[in-house]
C-alpha cells in the first residue's frame, strides 16, 4: 500500500476569476494585461500548501460541458449579463493559460478535460468508480479547496472542504450537525440531502432556477419531515401534506429532476478527453516568467532557496498522482 497522504484538489478557474472580483487584484496589470487573477491564484496555491506542507496539490481545471448547457441553455448565463462581468470574465480569459504555465514551472500537477468541469473531475477523484476501486492506494485525506459550496457534495469521512477566500472550513461532521456556520442552510441527514436540498432551492451562481419560494433550509426540513422526494409528492398527492411549500415542491418535480441532473456530480458522465500536466519546479523560470508579467515580489518567493521550493520537494508525487490516473483514467 502507497501511502499518499493527503491530496488538495483546487478549484482554478474559481479562485481565479474570484480574484478578479477584489479590489487590490483586479486593479493589477502590466503592459495592458490584467494580471491580478494569475496573482490571486497562484498565491492561494502557495498560501494552502503552507497550511497542508506534506499535501500534493491538484489543481483541477474546467473545460466546456456542453450536456448542461444542451440540458439547460441558460445554464451560467448571468456570468455574462452585464458590462462589468464580460470585462472582468475577459480579463481572466486571457490570464489562465498564463497562470496554467506559472503552475506548471512551480511544479503543481494540474488536470483538465476537455468535456467536463472542475467539479465532474474532483467528483471522479474523491467518489468516482475509478477512485472507488483502488481503495487500497487512496488517499489517507483529501481536502477540496473551492469557494464554490456545490463541493460539499463530496464531502466523506477522509474529505473535508476550504474555502480559500473566507478560510471557513466543512467536515461530513459539520453538514450533518448543523452546527456550522459554513453550512448555513442545513443540517442535512447527509450528501444526498444536501444536494437534493440544492435542487429544489436552485443556484442563483449559475443561473438555475429553483422551486419558487423554498430555500435550501426549508428544503432539508421537509425532506427530514417525508422522509425523500418521493414520499413528500405522495403526501401531498393524498392531502397528507397542506402547506404551500410542499405542494410547490410536489408541482415542480420535473424542474428539480433537472437541476439533478446539473447539480449531481453523480449523474455527469464520464470525461472522455482527460489530460494531466506536470513538471519539476524551475525556478529560473519561474522566475523569468513572473518578471515578465511584472510580479518581481513573487518572483523572490519562487526561488532556489526559498520556502516553496523545499515543500515541493516534500510532497508524495508519484502516489498522488497515481491515484488521480487511476481514478480518471479507468
Amino acid at each position: 500500500m502507497q501511502d499518499t497522504s493527503h491530496l488538495l484538489l483546487i478549484d482554478g478557474n474559481n479562485i481565479g476569476y474570484a480574484a478578479m472580483y477584489q479590489p487590490a487584484l483586479s486593479r493589477l496589470a502590466y503592459k495592458g494585461m490584467a494580471t491580478g487573477g494569475i496573482l490571486g491564484l497562484s498565491q492561494s496555491v502557495m498560501r494552502i500548501s503552507a497550511l497542508f506542507p506534506k499535501a500534493v496539490p491538484i489543481v483541477l481545471w474546467d473545460g466546456h460541458a456542453q450536456w448542461r448547457k444542451d440540458l439547460f441553455p441558460e445554464y451560467k448565463a448571468n456570468r455574462k449579463d452585464t458590462p462589468e462581468k464580460i470585462e472582468i470574465a475577459e480579463k481572466w480569459r486571457i490570464q489562465a493559460p498564463h497562470a496554467q504555465t506559472l503552475l506548471l514551472q512551480m511544479g503543481v500537477p494540474q488536470v483538465r478535460a476537455a468535456d467536463a468541469e472542475a467539479d465532474d473531475l474532483a467528483y471522479r477523484i474523491c467518489l468516482g468508480p475509478g477512485a472507488e476501486a483502488f481503495t487500497d492506494d487512496a488517499p489517507q485525506r483529501i481536502t477540496l479547496v473551492s469557494n464554490d459550496k456545490d463541493w460539499l457534495q463530496a464531502l466523506s469521512e477522509t474529505t473535508d472542504w476550504l474555502s480559500p477566500i473566507t478560510n471557513k472550513r466543512a467536515s461530513l461532521a459539520d453538514l450533518s450537525s448543523g452546527e456550522s456556520a459554513t453550512v448555513d442552510d442545513g443540517p442535512f441527514r447527509d450528501t444526498d440531502d444536501f444536494i437534493l436540498a440544492k435542487a429544489i432551492a436552485g443556484d442563483k451562481s449559475d443561473n438555475i432556477d429553483g422551486v419558487p419560494g423554498v430555500g435550501s433550509k426549508t428544503a432539508a426540513k421537509l425532506l427530514a419531515r417525508h422522509g425523500d422526494l418521493e414520499r413528500l409528492e405522495a403526501a401531498v398527492i393524498s392531502g397528507a401534506a397542506k402547506d404551500t411549500k410542499s405542494r410547490e415542491i410536489a408541482k415542480n418535480m420535473a424542474l428539480i429532476e433537472r437541476n439533478r441532473h446539473l447539480m449531481d456530480w453523480r449523474r455527469a458522465p464520464a470525461p472522455q478527453e482527460v489530460g494531466l500536466i506536470c513538471e519539476s519546479f524551475y525556478a529560473t523560470d519561474c522566475n523569468d516568467l513572473c518578471k515578465h508579467l511584472g510580479l518581481e515580489n513573487l518572483a523572490k518567493r519562487l526561488s532556489e532557496s526559498g520556502d516553496w521550493s523545499r515543500r515541493v520537494l516534500q510532497w508524495p508525487l508519484s502516489a498522488g498522482l497515481d491515484h488521480v490516473e487511476q481514478a480518471l483514467w479507468r
